[in-house]
C-alpha cells in the first residue's frame, strides 16, 4: 500500500523578494498496520469482536468482476454484519483527544497550534474543538431533502434515514448496502467523548511553521511534522492513556498541523491533513486516526473522508484490484485498497459531489464517500447483487453510477 505524493505549485519570487505561494493540494493517507501478519490480524479482530474488548467487526469475502481480473478478497469492517437477519444499532465508543502542540523551527521560533481557542479563520471564531462536536458528523440529520435544521440531502435522490436521524457515516454505511438495510433499524451510531488536551512537541532545523499571508495566501498558521515522526508520537501518547484501549476508537484532533510525507516542508512531500492507522495492542488491535481543522484546506471534509474509511477498512489490510485515475489517485497511478474517500477527493480534477450541511448555524462540507462494489463490481459472498448501494449508485451523491475499471489506465464505467 503506498502512500500518496502531490505535485507542488511552481516557486514564485523574483531576485530577493519573495511572494507567498499557493497552497499545494491537501490529500490525505493510511499507515499499514506494522509487524502484523494476516494471521495474526484476524486472530485480533475474532479475539476482540467475540470477547467484546476490541471494536465490533464483521469479516467479508468477495470475488472481483472478470474486468477487474477476478480474483478473491477478503477483509473486515467495523460494525455488524448488514446480511444478519437482526438489523440493530452498533454503538462505537469514539474519543475526541485534542493536541496541543508545539513546533519549534529557526524560522519562526516556538509556535503553539491549540484546537481549544478560537480559530479566527472561520466565521463566529469557534474552536476547533466545537466544530467537530457540533458537526454532522457527529451530531444527526434526516438525509431527506427537505432543507432547514435538522435536514440534509438525499443520497443518490433516495433519503437513507427513513425518519431517524442519522449521523453522517451512519447514513453513508446506510446508503453502501441499502439492498440490505432499507427499511430496518441498521445503524452504526458513535458515542463521543471528548478528552482532556493532551501536548506534544516537535522541533525542527529549517522551517515548519508557516504563516499566511506571508509564506503562503490564506489565513492563519500552518505547522509541517514529519509523518514518521509524528506517528511515533501518537502512539507513544495513545499507549500512555489509561482511557484507550482496543474497545475505543481514539480520533486526534489538531490545529492546522499538518505531515510531509517525507519532512516539514510546506511546500514538498506535503500536505497530508490527516490518516488512519492501527497497532497491536497484546492479542488486539487498536485502531485510531489522527486529523487536521485547518481553514486554508477546509472545515470537516478530512474527518468524513478518514472515519469512513477507518470503518471501511479499519485493520489498513483490506485489498482490492488496482484502481486509479480518480480523486487524488491520479492519472497514470493505480493503488490497490478499500479507501472510500481517496477515489472522490476534492480538488483533483475529477468529479465528486460534496455534501453542504449547515448545522448549529455553520456550514460544513462533507466528502462524497465510494460504496464498497465500486472497488469489485461485484457485492461480497452471502450479500447479495451488485449494485448494492442506494439507488443503484456506486458513491453517496451521485458521482459513480458505475464501477471501476482495471488500472492501467483506471477510470470508472
Amino acid at each position: 500500500m503506498k502512500l500518496k505524493f502531490v505535485s507542488l505549485c511552481c516557486l514564485m519570487g523574483l531576485a530577493s523578494t519573495v511572494f507567498a505561494q499557493s497552497l499545494p493540494n491537501g490529500y490525505t493517507t493510511v499507515l499499514p498496520v506494522k509487524g502484523l501478519t494476516q494471521e495474526a490480524v484476524t486472530n485480533a479482530i475474532v479475539t476482540g469482536t467475540g470477547t467484546g474488548t476490541g471494536l465490533p467487526m464483521w469479516t467479508y469475502s468477495v470475488t472481483a468482476d472478470a474486468s477487474l481480473g477476478g480474483g478473491t478478497y477478503t477483509g473486515a469492517i467495523l460494525g455488524r454484519n448488514p446480511a444478519l437477519k437482526a438489523k440493530t444499532t452498533t454503538d462505537i465508543n469514539l474519543y475526541v483527544i485534542p493536541l496541543k502542540i508545539t513546533i519549534t523551527d529557526t524560522t519562526h521560533g516556538a509556535v503553539v497550534y491549540d484546537p481549544t481557542v478560537a480559530d479566527t479563520c472561520y466565521s463566529g471564531s469557534p474552536t476547533d474543538v466545537a466544530l467537530v462536536e457540533n458537526s454532522p458528523m457527529f451530531l444527526t440529520n434526516l438525509y431527506d431533502g427537505a432543507g432547514g435544521a435538522g435536514h440534509a440531502p438525499m443520497m443518490n435522490g433516495v433519503d437513507v434515514t427513513q425518519g431517524v436521524p442519522a449521523q453522517y457515516i451512519d447514513a453513508y454505511i446506510r446508503a453502501n448496502f441499502w439492498s440490505l438495510v432499507q427499511g430496518t433499524h441498521y445503524h452504526l451510531n458513535f458515542l463521543v467523548t471528548t478528552l482532556p488536551t493532551q501536548t506534544l512537541s516537535f522541533t525542527y532545523s529549517g522551517q515548519a511553521n508557516y504563516v499566511g499571508g506571508t509564506d503562503y495566501t490564506g489565513c492563519g498558521q500552518i505547522g509541517v511534522v514529519d509523518i514518521t515522526d509524528y506517528d511515533n508520537a501518537i502512539q507513544t501518547l495513545l499507549k500512555g492513556l489509561g482511557s484507550v484501549s482496543p474497545a475505543i476508537f481514539p480520533m486526534l484532533l489538531t490545529h492546522s498541523v499538518v505531515n510531509g510525507i517525507p519532512g516539514h516542508n510546506l511546500f514538498a512531500n506535503c500536505c497530508a491533513l490527516g490518516y488512519h492507522s492501527a497497532y497491536s495492542s497484546g492479542p488486539l488491535l487498536q485502531v485510531y486516526s489522527p486529523f487536521s481543522v485547518s481553514q486554508p484546506f477546509g472545515d470537516i471534509s478530512t474527518i468524513s473522508h478518514e472515519v469512513a474509511e477507518a470503518v471501511m477498512d479499519p485493520t489498513t489490510n483490506n485489498g482490492t484490484p488496482a484502481w486509479g485515475a480518480e480523486g487524488q489517485v491520479t492519472a497514470g497511478n493505480c493503488q490497490s485498497n478499500l479507501e472510500v474517500g481517496d477515489p472522490l477527493s476534492p480538488g483533483w480534477g475529477t468529479p465528486t459531489n460534496p455534501f453542504t450541511i449547515t448545522q448549529s448555524g455553520f456550514t460544513y462540507t462533507l466528502q462524497e464517500l465510494a460504496f464498497f462494489d465500486w472497488y469489485f463490481g461485484k457485492a461480497p459472498t452471502g450479500l447479495g447483487s451488485s449494485p448494492m448501494g442506494v439507488g443503484g449508485g456506486y458513491s453517496d451523491h451521485g458521482t459513480f453510477t458505475g464501477f471501476a475499471k482495471a488500472c492501467p489506465p483506471g477510470g470508472t464505467h
